[in-house]
């Protein structure tokens, strides 16, 4: 089922409805981004793009569905450094802080990723056994380095550069292509698991799980660095995204829309 009112993000549509008939606020001026070109090194940092809320849960045939954990955004920077004997990685957050030092057993991802050098956008968890966000664990570590035996994941939704060159233009549904073709999964990286068409279904899942909610992204997307976009869609699992351990009971299956597979089959899970 296409969602009413969804729109191609192309120049033609920047006056028309969008999601929910609202207009997507300047997308003529987010897609005359120069997001092309040839770059054998990677930039320093990059901004990640932004997702503006949903009112509600919505299926699209026009959308890739991804659960959220709600743990620490980062784009991956994996490049060769010639001082080390092999590829180094940088996971730089929003604030631009470099959070490897504190998460050493990430320090593999090089190792499963190809055609370096990429940069990878991507969500860092770490589970509980349940298989859902153990917050107080991540906080812990990034603050003091603090261990308490979790394990951290890197959860891989976006491919932004690949061989050493931009490939923020192409829509996003290549680029997940490129994304499965070059990650090897592994306990410490996995790709993030999306359906499309079937957002309603994957959201009342996700809340049952007590997972943090849903992003929508239109799979002809490209990538506009530090943008907030209509393009990119947040439908949250609790108003206020309340802290997991904070929400009281998980919210029950409509009849007729089954906890889907994808979610019963979380990378997560123990």
């Amino acid at each position: 089922m296409r969602e009413q009112g969804a729109q191609e993000p192309t120049q033609e549509y920047a006056d028309r409805p969008a999601i929910g008939g609202r207009s997507i606020e300047g997308v003529s001026d987010q897609l005359s981004l120069r997001l092309t070109g040839d770059v054998a090194q990677l930039p320093r940092s990059l901004r990640p793009m932004q997702a503006k809320p949903a009112d509600a849960a919505f299926d699209s045939d026009e959308h890739v569905f991804e659960p959220r954990w709600g743990g620490r955004r980062a784009l991956a920077f994996i490049e060769t450094d010639r001082s080390a004997p092999g590829p180094r990685l940088r996971l730089i957050d929003e604030t631009g802080r470099d959070l490897a030092p504190q998460l050493p057993e990430l320090a593999t991802l090089p190792d499963l990723v190809g055609d370096l050098p990429v940069i990878l956008d991507g969500e860092i968890v770490m589970p509980d056994k349940a298989g859902r966000m153990d917050d107080e664990a991540l906080l812990g570590r990034l603050a003091d380095g603090q261990t308490t035996g979790v394990i951290p994941v890197y959860l891989a939704f976006d491919v932004l550069w690949a061989g050493g060159r931009p490939i923020l233009a192409q829509p996003l549904q290549r680029r997940r292509e490129r994304l499965a073709r070059i990650v090897h999964a592994s306990a410490e990286l996995v790709i993030l698991p999306g359906v499309v068409g079937d957002g309603v279904d994957l959201y009342f899942a996700v809340a049952q799980q007590g997972l943090r909610g849903v992003m929508a992204r239109h799979i002809r997307s490209p990538y506009l660095p530090g943008r907030r976009s209509e393009l990119w869609r947040w439908i949250a699992s609790q108003p206020g995204e309340m802290p997991l351990h904070a929400v009281p009971d998980p919210v029950a299956t409509p009849p007729g829309r089954p906890v889907l597979a994808l979610i019963r089959r979380l990378p997560l899970d123990d």
